[in-house]
């Protein structure tokens, strides 16, 4: 009898995992989860989870992002020179639009930014670094390192509620005063988030295994265009108020 080739499926694949063990894997070995990336790219399931879950933690934070939007509202107002009328007249109409407005604006900029990011480090990874990766890869790599900042999120929550502010963080800018809070450096070091650090490593880590590069070859790219991308979101914060 002819011997018959036995075919795995692509599931079966060495080094691939299921959605439970790829989420599990991104906090204990990443290097598993984007190896099992670069098997099967499965996205969608990924991108949909860090999308429900950030919209959980910002329906929860409702009540603290509009108490923080109202303060910067008047604040601008009083700059303009509108009297107190106007002032209350502009916050009503603006809090009408903002409770029904949040969560699906929220869901846009996560959605963007995951696309964004997904293509930028596209990009970097076969322009600039001479590696070789999919879209679809690339895109589960920002859906998956996203998922440590949405885990630093929902750790700060109580702390957030507690205090009624977003301005929660475990970074260098937490040994200034919050008179600082204002300034370019404070902003700068606000990045400085343990897990922002900690996102940044698995990132590293995901787009030198999915692209076929060595994670020192990409680590210190990364973090450089990300320091560029940080001193300008600090200066333009600094020059808007934001």
């Amino acid at each position: 009898m002819d011997e018959q080739t036995v075919q795995t499926s692509p599931s079966a694949q060495e080094g691939d995992l299921n959605l439970i063990q790829r989420i599990i894997n991104v906090f204990t070995n990443p290097s598993a989860t984007f190896k099992a990336v670069k098997v099967r790219p499965s996205w969608l399931m990924p991108v949909i989870i860090v999308l429900v879950l950030s919209l959980v933690m910002t329906y929860l934070l409702q009540p603290v992002i509009i108490q923080e939007q109202r303060a910067k509202t008047i604040t601008s107002l009083e700059e303009r020179g509108m009297s107190q009328d106007q002032i209350d007249e502009a916050l009503a109409q603006s809090e009408k639009f903002m409770k029904y407005l949040i969560i699906p604006m929220g869901a846009i900029g996560i959605l963007v930014a995951l696309l964004l990011s997904a293509a930028v480090w596209l990009f970097v990874s076969k322009t600039l670094l001479g590696g070789s990766a999919q879209y679809s890869q690339m895109l589960e790599v920002s859906a998956y390192s996203s998922l440590i900042t949405t885990l630093g999120g929902f750790i700060k929550l109580p702390i957030m509620l507690q205090k009624e502010t977003l301005n929660v963080h475990f970074s260098l800018a937490t040994f200034m005063s919050d008179s600082a809070k204002d300034t370019f450096i404070y902003k700068f070091l606000v990045n400085s988030d343990l897990f922002n650090i900690w996102s940044i490593a698995v990132l590293c880590i995901g787009i030198a295994i999915v692209s076929g590069l060595k994670v020192k070859k990409v680590w210190p790219v990364v973090v450089v265009l990300l320091i560029v991308w940080y001193l300008a979101t600090a200066a333009l914060g600094k020059l808007f108020g934001g």
